[in-house]
């Protein structure tokens, strides 16, 4: 089996879409296929198109240049030479190729791969609105002609895939869910969290928007339970910092943390270690590649219920789901039943890391990507 990885952004830098290509990268490259990497693209028009964005900010209009078509029509001509210098491939994979593969030419198989799609996106975050996007129907045409050239279309949740079958009106066949991993940079070994003799115990808020990730209701949450239950519950804030001036005793606020730094990587392990649940009660959320990391360390989750959530964290099992992002004494009684007794606690945690083992690993991800490319090559080959 011969792949193209083909990426518009370097699939080799962590700092690419979370670092998402490079981790899907490095785990199919533990199989015994051939991986030909094209990317990044670097080219003058993105960074005028940058500009042109800036001065349209000005007159408070939006332009999503990653969604131009002219760039789209650009990567279409770019990589379609790169692909004709290339014999015998089988299937190129397109992580957020939206842009990249709208356009393009070949007769290649393609899976495209994302955790949305441009249409859902744009009535669902709060801090879109397509009303100001200039190019709002270039965008959902560069959506639309990407997912119709894809021979197989992925995405990591049912929220997303459902959206796309309904939407865009796609047989079943053509639409695959395969949840995404961890991003960290080697497996972790597992010691069975516990609160045993605990007398304080640490949620974790991780995000580095903290209006849609929900910041407000955490704080009013964590206030609730001490208040109402008397247990010395913390908040430690990472990645980004609250909008108001005076925080309370019991908040610790950590500085964004950048995973490529050797040293921060090992600062960003210690607080997800040192946590015992994970709280987010984010407005809008795709999918959320925390959710996956707090897995790998055991952390229970106390969330909304809202966009792809759901695909990785399993409500009463591996944390707790809730449908209200400002409902902050719903999230502070969650809190309190996760940490009520000791045998509560360790089943959520050990439920987290077990599914953490069996799906939310990139090696599990690569696996079912690579049977399905076999799968359709010995479609054609018959």
């Amino acid at each position: 089996m011969k792949v193209a990885f083909l990426s518009a952004y370097d699939p080799l830098s962590t700092s690419s879409w979370s670092g998402t290509p490079y981790y899907m990268l490095k785990a199919l490259s533990k199989r015994n296929i051939s991986i030909e990497i094209l990317g990044p693209v670097n080219s003058y028009m993105v960074y005028m198109l940058k500009a042109y964005k800036l001065i349209l900010r000005c007159f408070g209009k939006e332009y999503d240049y990653s969604r131009s078509k002219l760039l789209s029509k650009y990567y279409g001509r770019i990589f379609e030479r790169k692909l004709k210098k290339i014999d015998g491939l089988d299937f190129i994979i397109a992580p957020a190729g939206s842009s990249q593969i709208a356009f393009l030419e070949t007769n290649i198989p393609i899976i495209y791969l994302s955790d949305t799609t441009y249409d859902q996106l744009k009535n669902y975050y709060p801090n879109l609105n397509k009303k100001t996007i200039i190019n709002d129907e270039d965008a959902s045409l560069i959506e639309r002609k990407a997912i119709e050239k894809a021979t197989v279309v992925s995405f990591p949740s049912k929220w997303a895939m459902d959206f796309c079958k309904d939407y865009y009106r796609l047989d079943s066949d053509k639409l695959v869910e395969i949840p995404w991993g961890a991003n960290l940079f080697e497996d972790i070994h597992f010691a069975n969290k516990t609160i045993i003799q605990k007398i304080s115990y640490t949620c974790l808020f991780l995000g580095v928007d903290w209006e849609r990730k929900g910041g407000k209701t955490a704080l009013k949450a964590i206030e609730y339970v001490r208040e109402l239950y008397g247990i010395d519950v913390r908040l430690k804030i990472c990645g980004c910092t609250p909008n108001q001036e005076i925080l309370p005793a019991w908040v610790e606020l950590i500085d964004k943390i950048n995973k490529n730094n050797v040293e921060e990587y090992q600062k960003f392990i210690d607080v997800l270690s040192n946590a015992d649940i994970l709280l987010l009660p984010t407005i809008a959320e795709c999918y959320g590649m925390v959710f996956c990391e707090a897995a790998a360390y055991g952390l229970p989750v106390v969330a909304t219920d809202t966009g792809g959530i759901s695909s990785i964290v399993i409500n009463e099992r591996t944390g707790i789901l809730i449908k209200d992002s400002s409902d902050y004494k719903h999230f502070g009684n969650a809190i309190h039943k996760i940490i009520s007794s000791v045998e509560t606690y360790q089943n959520y945690s050990q439920n987290a890391r077990v599914r953490y083992n069996k799906i939310l690993h990139w090696d599990n991800w690569a696996k079912k990507i690579i049977e399905i490319m076999y799968e359709h090559k010995n479609r054609r080959t018959k």
